[in-house]
């Protein structure tokens, strides 16, 4: 009996469902919008991954910065990158509970906080409306080196599947 119950909970992906779109958010002169591939991919970074509540979030590419002499999480190398949230959905979203995570060669990033240079410590509407949008810089300390770095957005939203960023 239990065995035929555990059965039925077991769900796999259904064809076509998946947890957003991908695109590039380079204009371009032969179109106003650009097709969208399937979630199945990771989303590069530059590159928008709207997720299906309509949060739409873009992570530049890194760059390499020198934190502030009172910055925590600074290590060995130092990355920043730009990050870009635009609320398509229908409700407000708080960036506050948005979680990201950087890894490089298999280490884990430490959050950078330095408030002076406005890195990591998002300063911007505690909420934002639909339709509006937000930009904020976010930053890892690596130890060892940071090539290869990845950076996963997850909405927090208890819904959507993070986000895995690429070069």
């Amino acid at each position: 009996m239990a065995v035929g119950l555990l059965a039925g909970c077991s769900t796999s992906p259904a064809t076509g469902d998946s947890n957003g779109t991908i695109s590039d958010n380079t204009p371009s002169a032969s179109a106003t919008s650009t097709p969208s591939q399937a979630a199945a991919e990771n989303p590069k970074f530059g590159q928008a991954f709207t997720f299906k509540s309509g949060l739409k979030v873009t992570i530049s590419a890194p760059e390499a910065y020198t934190p502030s002499t009172y910055a925590s999480g600074a290590a060995a190398n130092n990355i920043k990158f730009n990050v870009t949230i635009e609320n398509g959905s229908d409700e407000a979203v708080t960036p506050v509970i948005f979680q990201y995570t950087a890894t490089a060669g298999g280490q884990a990033g430490n959050e950078i906080f330095d408030t002076e240079q406005k890195v990591g410590a998002y300063d911007g509407p505690n909420s934002v409306a639909p339709g509006a949008s937000a930009s904020y810089v976010i930053g890892y300390g690596f130890a060892g080196s940071a090539d290869g770095v990845t950076v996963t957005f997850d909405p927090s939203d208890f819904v959507s599947k993070p986000a895995t960023f690429t070069a």
